[in-house]
């Protein structure tokens, strides 16, 4: 055995240390390429989603990744699983192959004093850097992943002040007063924003199908912290609350399912279902995705559809990747809406659109039979189809006792167009209330969680002091004006572990 195999961490007098020296380097170079290929692929595929988003997510495991789009697990197997292990195995085989030639190949070149300089030369190289070189791909890859997902953030969120305990007002708290209740069609466009507006960047406005309905609108509806995805919007404006991962604080195992949504938090359907009405749910998309379903069946809503309750006789062929496009979606919307009136009843009808989703967006047959072929097309496609929607309940007259709220779910995450919406210095989230009534702004700053006492005041609900949750009433004279919260002290601090919140998830509450 001569002096470099002795060295050598392929070749030694112990056959089991090589092999478990081979294996270290290859899971530590699979953890490394594993970290870069996760944060690489969801910056993407969804924009720039913070850890606590991807913490929440990782909390229904398998069972919520299984009900996503198939392309987006596609991409996910190859990118995150099978690319960083071929160039794992990949690496160690080539540092194998040199460590062979450095220990018996190198004897050949021994006869030329130069020859032996360089062999020299790539040996030291080779045993300094070389030795260490998983350890340095694992720390460059920790590095990326921190930056990506702003590690640091996360972590002063875990230890900076209770700012939820700070703001939050418990709705039982709270007087809420039924006056002039009218009927709810809250529709959830996905990611739309009103960037898409903008002639500079589109050639022209994309949401002039929804800007003809006339509708009220607050201009300055901004983004807030954990109401980032669909899931978190919809808990943000009907709950007055963020959504955040709780599987760091309250000892469930990351992966198993959340067996409850939020059940000490009051929320909209909870208010709307002890005032009579009758909540109803229709998504395109899995209910089993990210905690939706049970969402909304844990808060009051009698009625709740996802893609497997609505496909009905719809081939896998006349389906996207997520589930129903939002042609057939609507067609559903119109036929329960006529239904729901026959009841007279009050209700509640929620919808979540899917086709102007990122990375790709979805063709629906509608959309195509108006020549649609690119990710503009489909916006402005959705946004004829929502305003189609709302001029059908018009037409059956139904505006008289229903009124309509459309809602961008959050800004748009990665889509084709990403590189025009980033050259937009504010991005806002598109917002419209429709009535036969005329109502009047107390301001145009408003975030998510403002929506939910705002809603119930368009819908004709009476909120003693005008907050909930979060939340201030954007209707309402009479709040004060100068408790609303300062925006970048949320967006600062709203995160913060807080032992009020995780009391949300604890206990079922009643109003």
């Amino acid at each position: 055995m001569t002096n470099a195999s002795r060295h050598n961490p392929y070749w030694s007098n112990s056959h089991h240390r090589h092999f478990i020296r081979g294996v270290i380097r290859f899971l530590t170079y699979l953890c490394a390429f594993f970290l870069i290929a996760i944060a690489y692929w969801v910056a993407d595929n969804f924009g720039e989603p913070s850890l606590e988003q991807l913490l929440y997510h990782a909390q229904f495991g398998m069972g919520g990744l299984v009900d996503t789009d198939a392309a987006v697990i596609k991409s996910f197997l190859i990118w995150c699983a099978l690319l960083p292990l071929l160039s794992s195995l990949l690496l160690v085989l080539i540092e194998y192959s040199i460590a062979l030639f450095l220990t018996h190949g190198s004897t050949h070149w021994l006869t030329k004093p130069a020859r032996m300089a360089n062999i020299h030369f790539i040996k030291v190289f080779y045993w300094f850097i070389g030795h260490r070189a998983p350890l340095y791909a694992l720390t460059a890859a920790a590095i990326y992943f921190g930056i990506q997902f702003s590690v640091t953030i996360f972590l002063h969120n875990q230890f900076g002040k209770d700012y939820f305990a700070a703001h939050y007002l418990n709705p039982t708290a709270v007087k809420v007063e039924v006056v002039r209740p009218k009927n709810l069609v809250l529709i959830y466009v996905e990611s739309l924003e009103n960037s898409y507006k903008e002639p500079k960047l589109f050639g022209k406005n994309l949401l002039s199908s929804l800007d003809h309905l006339k509708g009220l609108s607050f201009t300055d509806y901004r983004k807030a912290p954990g109401t980032w995805w669909t899931i978190a919007g919809i808990t943000a404006t009907q709950c007055g609350v963020p959504l955040k991962s709780v599987s760091l604080y309250d000892g469930n195992d990351q992966g198993e399912k959340m067996k409850t949504f939020l059940p000490n938090a009051v929320c909209l359907g909870d208010v709307l279902h002890e005032a009579g009405y009758h909540n109803v749910y229709m998504g395109g998309d899995a209910l089993g995705f990210a905690g939706k379903g049970m969402f909304f069946k844990d808060h009051h809503y009698d009625e709740v559809y996802g893609r497997d309750e609505l496909k009905g006789k719809l081939t896998d062929a006349e389906l996207n990747f997520w589930g129903l496009y939002d042609d057939h979606l609507f067609a559903a919307v119109k036929t329960k809406l006529v239904e729901l009136h026959k009841k007279q009843q009050p209700f509640n009808l929620t919808v979540t659109t899917i086709d102007t989703h990122g990375p790709d967006g979805h063709f629906s047959d509608y959309c195509k039979s108006l020549g649609v072929k690119t990710f503009e097309g489909i916006v402005e496609c959705t946004s004829h189809q929502v305003a189609g929607l709302v001029k059908f309940i018009k037409r059956s007259g139904y505006l008289k006792d229903t009124q309509v709220v459309i809602l961008g779910d959050h800004l748009a995450m990665e889509n084709p167009v990403s590189d025009k919406l980033d050259r937009v210095k504010e991005r806002l989230i598109f917002n419209q209330f429709i009535s036969n009534s005329h109502f009047e702004k107390n301001r145009n700053h408003i975030l998510p969680f403002d929506m939910f006492p705002t809603i119930l005041d368009f819908i004709g609900f009476k909120v003693q002091g005008g907050k909930l949750g979060l939340g201030y009433t954007a209707f309402s004279k009479e709040i004060d004006m100068s408790l609303i919260p300062d925006y970048e002290e949320m967006n600062q601090d709203l995160l913060n572990q807080s032992e009020m919140y995780l009391d949300l998830w604890k206990h079922k509450a009643t109003l």
